[in-house]
């Protein structure tokens, strides 16, 4: 006899992921790397980047938390190896802008995890993190979002 379990709700956990600290044996970053006119050109956008998977077999990864876990560090030593992604960008009285990697700016990185009790069906902006096209100043350059859907995508 089996029993049938609930579907899971949906839900959404948020971390905040910081760069592993010199894991690398790394010189410290500079406090700021100037920004070029060039990196400016175009107003600011969201650029998403949907990525699909299926999850991998029990034998690698027993739980959907060791998954999340592993990404998490994943994550943590990628922004070690490239602290601009986990600076924010700012402007200088100036009007210069910049982006800050100093200790006061590393606010770390959003990793939302969201569990949805529908299966996947196709690619669609609600698969996005963000309401919102742009950050308002002072935002962390990159956020990640994970979507695991009842059908294990």
């Amino acid at each position: 006899m089996t029993q049938n379990k609930a579907a899971p709700q949906n839900s959404v956990e948020t971390y905040t992921i910081y760069a592993t600290s010199n894991k690398y044996n790394r010189p410290p970053p500079p406090s700021t790397v100037a920004l070029h006119g060039m990196d400016l050109i175009g107003a600011p956008i969201d650029i998403r980047n949907h990525r699909f998977f299926h999850p991998p077999p029990s034998h690698l990864m027993s739980t959907t938390t060791d998954l999340i876990d592993k990404l998490k560090s994943s994550l943590a030593e990628a922004l070690e190896l490239y602290p601009p992604v986990a600076g924010i960008v700012e402007v200088n009285e100036k009007g210069e802008f910049y982006i800050a990697m100093n200790a006061e700016n590393r606010l770390g990185t959003p990793f939302l995890v969201e569990i949805k009790d529908t299966p996947y069906v196709g690619d669609s902006e609600t698969l996005s993190p963000r309401l919102d096209m742009l950050l308002p100043p002072s935002s962390s350059a990159l956020a990640v979002k994970l979507t695991q859907f009842s059908c294990g995508t």
